[in-house]
C-alpha cells in the first residue's frame, strides 16, 4: 500500500490494518469498536467515520504481541511468569 496520509473511511481502514499489518477487521467490527470501546481512535466529517493512518497504527501496535519463540514464552509474558526482556524467570 502506498504511504497514505489522509484520514482513511471505514473500508479502507479495514483493508489497511490488513495489508500493513496481517490484521483482519471487518468495516463491521471496527463499527461495532467505535461504539463500545477498544477499537483504534477515529473521527468524524459529520456522520462519516475517519480513521488517521497513524491511528491505526498505534492500535494494531497495542494489541500485538512481542515475538517469541513459542506459545509457552507468549503466556509466560501475558501472565507475569517471565521477564519479557529475556525471557526469563523473574526473581
Amino acid at each position: 500500500m502506498s504511504h497514505v496520509l489522509r484520514p482513511l473511511r471505514r473500508q479502507e481502514a479495514s483493508k489497511y490494518l490488513l495489508e500493513r499489518w496481517g490484521i483482519s477487521r471487518k468495516p463491521a467490527t471496527l463499527a461495532k469498536l467505535a461504539c463500545v470501546g477498544g477499537g483504534p481512535r477515529f473521527m468524524r466529517a459529520k456522520r462519516i467515520p475517519l480513521y488517521a493512518p497513524a491511528d491505526l497504527d498505534a492500535w494494531a501496535e497495542s494489541i500485538l504481541t512481542p515475538p517469541a519463540a513459542s506459545t509457552a514464552e507468549h503466556d509466560a509474558c501475558r501472565y507475569g511468569l517471565a521477564d519479557p526482556d529475556t525471557g526469563g524467570d523473574r526473581p
